[in-house]
């Protein structure tokens, strides 16, 4: 029986990355999942039924949002003159 080179190692390597990338092709978080119903949805009953499928996989949050920065001083309002 002959050694495996590694050439031929590399080239079943790179052959079963590709084959399990194929595998797990589905939406990865809920914008992907909401952005495949609204291209292959045909009728807004279909696009709904995948919507509700999204939300019960996913869960739907809103977006995050950045927290508020303080405010410098050269936004505040002028001071009252008592």
């Amino acid at each position: 029986m002959k050694p495996i080179r590694p050439v031929m190692l590399s080239g079943i390597a790179t052959l079963l990355c590709w084959a399990l990338a194929a595998c797990d092709s589905g939406p990865k978080t809920y914008d992907d999942c909401m952005l495949l119903a609204s291209r292959s949805s045909e009728t807004d009953r279909q696009f709904n039924m995948m919507a509700k499928n999204c939300k019960d996989q996913f869960g739907h949050t809103l977006p995050l949002r950045a927290p508020p920065t303080a405010a410098s001083k050269a936004d505040d309002p002028p001071a009252k003159k008592p």
